[in-house]
């Protein structure tokens, strides 16, 4: 049976944190601008319902099954992101809710798209809520890959398991602890960040709103220009280093104050760190030969750039759009492949790859040697047909996706980059897309409002990957006991 006391209780618990991080901007633009115009309505709203609905719902009994994890998992994401977006519908900036919710939603699931064309002239109050929103979507991000999706047995999360199995020499810990643990590594690399920009000389309140953006992976600026307003290497480098923490397993952080560096030899870091290699290579011998950039202000475009991308945070030092046809196809694949799982990116993941390329060498053997019993191993682990059937269904659901956006893109009239970055840059959550209409340079601000909402929810689809959307859908979901 649905335990509907719970999950209105768990919801009522999330809006209720939502509302208390508002005080942040609120108590800022009170003191810099003697307003509470924007945040203090919406901080009424939020807590009256948020504990309206943990007063109404309290129970001791606090069991809560798997159908229940998997409602509190797909309806706590847009709730929030309706609650984050009220700052943004009372801001003078926004015009119609449907900017306000996508603004929300991007910043809760990490993406980094933005419908304001001058961030510049938000109030301090509002950068800050921006920032906070993809601070707090990163850390949600990593708890619902690592504790709720292998209890699901989604897209073969279940072979990530083992990396907190309940033994006092492992890793694993009950999801409490491991939120407690995973959280302080978060809010440490979070400060780290902050102190190197504030050191190099970024401002202090940037600074602060950037560290927030970069271990989010989220890519939200408090500049038009992102990362290029401060043409500082040695800032850019700093960056950098952050997105790429950002994108590895926290676990992995976890576990090497056990293992040390050995915890990082791990097959989906290695490939993630070597495609980085690879493709900033590519984009900086192109730039040279191509588009006659210097090699060393190629290789620090490129780094940035590609790392930003491939991270899906979304920060820019260049309209890298306009590099051409190849570097055009690289961000492309880049966005659609993403990061490490337990990390704050988004797309389809290293592992996930990793499983798509060991179905098709076991195919090939088969081919070779039809009588031949062949398997093969993830993490120690076997890659069985619920594993298999799992990853390809979430493969099929991006490449699902990201066609049926891009038709609705072509049926209004965009061109073929537009539409198809927009797909693939909402769905795997990266932030700016491709083009002279939501490129590097742009923002989505001037598409419809049915446009929005639908970059709004392939957002929100795709950060909870898919396939926990339809499982509502089937009716013996509903009445199973």
């Amino acid at each position: 049976m649905i335990n509907l006391k719970i999950i209105f209780f768990i919801l009522g618990v999330l809006i209720l944190v939502l509302s208390i991080s508002m005080t942040l901007p609120l108590i800022l633009d009170y003191f810099l601008y003697n307003s509470l115009s924007v945040f203090f309505p919406s901080f009424l709203i939020s807590t009256f319902i948020g504990l309206s609905l943990i007063l109404a719902f309290r129970n001791n009994d606090r069991k809560i099954s798997v159908n229940d994890t998997i409602i509190v998992t797909v309806l706590s994401l847009p709730v929030l992101c309706f609650f984050g977006s009220l700052p943004f519908f009372f801001d003078k900036n926004i015009s119609m809710f449907s900017e306000a919710f996508f603004e929300a939603t991007s910043g809760l699931t990490t993406t980094g798209a933005s419908i304001y064309n001058n961030v510049e002239a938000l109030s301090k109050g509002l950068l800050v809520w921006r920032s906070l929103l993809q601070w707090l979507g990163g850390i949600g991000i990593i708890i619902f890959a690592i504790a709720i999706l292998p209890i699901l047995n989604i897209g073969g999360m279940q072979l990530f398991t083992q990396d907190w199995k309940e033994k006092d020499s492992d890793l694993h810990h009950r999801s409490k602890e491991l939120a407690k643990l995973v959280g302080g590594v978060y809010f440490l690399f979070t400060v780290i960040i902050f102190l190197i920009l504030w050191i190099l000389g970024m401002p202090f309140f940037e600074a602060f709103c950037h560290s927030l953006t970069t271990v989010a992976t989220g890519g939200f600026s408090t500049n038009n220009n992102s990362i290029a307003h401060y043409n500082n290497t040695l800032i850019e480098l700093t960056i950098v280093v952050g997105m790429i923490i950002a994108s590895l397993p926290f676990t992995l952080y976890l576990s090497s104050l056990h293992k040390g560096l050995k915890a990082f030899k791990d097959s989906q870091v290695i490939i993630f760190l070597l495609l980085i290699l690879l493709f900033t290579l590519a984009l900086t011998l192109w730039n040279c030969f191509a588009n006659n950039i210097a090699f060393f202000t190629s290789l620090r475009l490129a780094l940035f750039n590609g790392v930003s991308v491939m991270t899906g945070t979304g920060y820019t030092t260049a309209n890298f759009s306009s590099w051409g046809s190849f570097s055009t196809s690289l961000f492309l694949i880049m966005m659609l492949i993403g990061g490490c799982t337990g990390s704050t990116t988004g797309g389809i993941k290293i592992f996930r790859i990793q499983i798509l390329f060991f179905i098709i060498m076991k195919e090939l053997k088969k081919i070779n040697s039809p009588r031949a019993i062949f398997s093969s191993n993830y993490k120690n682990q076997l890659i069985n047909d619920d594993i298999i059937n799992s990853v390809m269904i979430i493969i099929i659901f991006f490449l699902v996706g990201i066609f049926f956006i891009s038709l609705i893109f072509f049926l209004h009239g965009y061109d073929f980059i537009t539409s198809i970055s927009a797909a693939i840059t909402s769905i795997s959550v990266v932030g700016p897309g491709l083009g002279n209409i939501i490129g590097p340079e742009e923002n989505f601000g001037s598409l419809t409002s049915n446009l929005k909402a639908t970059l709004s929810l392939a957002m929100i689809m795709g950060r909870l990957e898919f396939i926990a959307f339809f499982v509502l859908l089937l009716p013996s979901f509903w009445t199973q006991k």
